[in-house]
């Protein structure tokens, strides 16, 4: 058994606003489909605030700089995230495919790291 970080892309809709009839169908859509999976759920996680709301900081020649909004400009963006624990990736692959929003990112989590604290699977490469 493996944790994955399920990464819910934005498709760059403002969904602050008064929902669509076409929203609302894909919220509701997104809550069965958590309250289906939910036993596979590890962390809850947490949807995130649009990214207008952002603050990103850079480092660069030893320096930090502060700025408002997003670190890149982009189309999608990260809209929330959840931690499931599953078999393998393969698993991890077919139930992204049944998420019915815009689109995910599936990443494993780094859970063992060797003696010099150096993730186990970079150690062994």
């Amino acid at each position: 058994m493996g944790k994955y970080a399920f990464l819910f892309l934005d498709d760059g809709v403002d969904y602050q606003t008064a929902p669509t009839p076409e929203q609302q169908r894909v919220y509701a859509d997104i809550f069965k489909w958590f309250e289906t999976n939910g036993p596979k759920i590890v962390d809850g996680g947490a949807e995130l605030q649009p990214t207008r709301t952002a603050t990103t900081i850079r480092h660069a020649g030893g320096k930090a700089t502060v700025v408002d909004g997003p670190f890149i400009e982009a189309k999608e963006s990260i809209g929330g995230y959840t931690i499931f624990e599953l078999p393998d990736k393969d698993t991890a692959i077919a139930l992204a495919k049944t998420w019915p929003g815009h689109g995910v990112e599936i990443r494993q989590l780094v859970e063992a790291r060797d003696e010099q604290n150096v993730p186990a699977d970079l150690a062994a490469r």
